[in-house]
């Protein structure tokens, strides 16, 4: 599996919308990481099996 390196935007102790807005776009982009990474994964598998199968 991929190994993925996202940061967090820290919370603060008081509620501010900016950085729930922001702590949203890094799960965002952590979603989006784990998709593309695991279908270039299974792309790569499929290959590999293939090449050692014919």
């Amino acid at each position: 599996m991929a190994k993925i390196v996202q940061t967090f935007t820290r919370p603060s102790v008081e509620y501010d919308y900016t950085i729930s807005e922001s702590q949203a776009r890094d799960i965002d982009g952590i979603i989006n990481k784990l998709n593309t990474t695991y279908q270039q994964d299974l792309k790569d598998e499929v290959e590999a099996e293939n090449f050692f199968l014919n």
